[in-house]
Parts: structure tokens; C-alpha cells; sequence
């Protein structure tokens, strides 16, 4: 039988619950295609309201410059958002080896860790945690980062390491947010699953 790996309180992984979900909506402020242009100082004909307009100009775009990191990741924000999610890894991917500015973003290592585990099958082992690990190097205290880091730990049964990162997490969230309950909750079971469990294989 598998280890039963549900936290509770939780229908879902936590990083699979509201955490990846958040990134996404951060993200669509400068996802609009009209914030987009602005940037870009150009404004195209035609209606831009869609994600497939959206999707099609920043393919033209790529087109003439290929190596525009921020229409790179745009694009796979879309691919994201329609569940493409090799051509989303791909695409962070390029991005991130594309422009310094880019990769100084634990964002957008998140948003491809995310990618990543999507791609196969919504599990955070290998890839995915390889990419948070650079987010956090990034940027110690990131709440997303210390909640996926959370997660891939617990995911590998490395409990006393998920409970670390999540008691981070915790100390840096205010009174009164919601999130604080569950991720007590979360925290309690996987100190409780590293005092009964054996120290994981290395």
C-alpha cells in the first residue's frame, strides 16, 4: 500500500490547492495583452481580448525576436492557463536561459517548478524541487517557495524537512490569515509522521 500523503484539512496536495493557483492569478495583471504592449511600446490592430488573440500576437512576436523573455513568458503563462504544460515548461525554461532579469525572479523558477510537475503527473520530485531549490536560493523566504519546498519534502517523506519549511512559512504569515489553520494542521501531521517514520534513504 502507499503512503497516504493527504494532508488534513486538504482535498488535494497543498501545492496542488490554492498556493500554484495564486501564482497564476498574480500573474495576470502582466499577462494583459494591453499591459504587455504598453511595455513593448507598441499597440497592434485588432482584437487582443482573447487568450488565443493574445496567444497568436505573442507567437509573432517571438517570431522577430526570439529571444524577448518577457513575451516568452507570457506565452507560457497562457500555455499554463490551457494546460499545455510541456510547451509552459519549455518555454520558463527558455526564458530563464534567456535573460538575467528573468532568471533574478524566484516567480517565475516557481511558475517552471510548477510547470514541471504538472508535466509529469503533478509530482514535485526531481525537476520540479531541483527548480524550487534555485528559487529559494533566490530568495530564502519566499512564501511560495518555502510552501512547494514544504510539499516536496513531504511528497519524498523527508517529513522533519516538510515541517521546517512549513513553520517558516507559518512564522511569516500575519494573525488572522486564513491560511494559517490548515497549514498548522499540515505542519502537526508531518511532525507526527517524522516521529513514528524511520529517516529517510539518502
Amino acid at each position: 500500500m502507499g503512503v497516504d500523503t493527504r494532508i488534513p484539512g486538504l482535498e488535494r496536495h497543498p501545492w496542488q490547492h490554492a498556493l500554484l493557483h495564486a501564482l497564476l492569478a498574480v500573474s495576470v495583471p502582466l499577462a494583459a495583452a494591453g499591459t504587455w504592449w504598453a511595455l513593448q511600446g507598441a499597440a497592434p490592430a485588432g482584437d487582443t481580448g482573447t487568450p488565443q488573440a493574445r496567444y497568436a500576437l505573442l507567437e509573432r512576436q517571438l517570431e522577430r525576436q526570439p529571444r524577448d523573455a518577457r513575451a516568452r513568458v507570457l506565452k507560457a503563462r497562457l500555455d499554463m492557463q490551457a494546460e499545455r504544460h510541456a510547451l509552459a515548461a519549455a518555454g520558463f525554461r527558455q526564458a530563464l536561459e534567456d535573460s538575467p532579469k528573468v532568471a533574478r525572479d524566484p516567480g517565475v523558477w516557481l511558475e517552471c517548478a510548477e510547470a514541471e510537475a504538472l508535466r509529469q503527473g503533478g509530482r514535485l520530485t526531481g525537476t520540479p524541487a531541483q527548480l524550487i531549490d534555485r528559487a529559494l536560493a533566490l530568495q530564502a523566504d519566499h512564501p511560495q517557495a518555502l510552501d512547494l519546498a514544504g510539499s516536496a519534502d513531504f511528497e519524498v517523506q523527508h517529513y522533519a524537512a516538510a515541517a521546517a519549511h512549513w513553520r517558516r512559512l507559518l512564522d511569516a504569515l500575519p494573525e488572522g490569515n486564513p491560511r494559517r489553520r490548515e497549514l498548522g494542521a499540515a505542519i502537526a501531521d508531518a511532525e507526527r509522521r517524522a516521529r513514528l517514520s524511520l529517516p529517510p534513504e539518502r
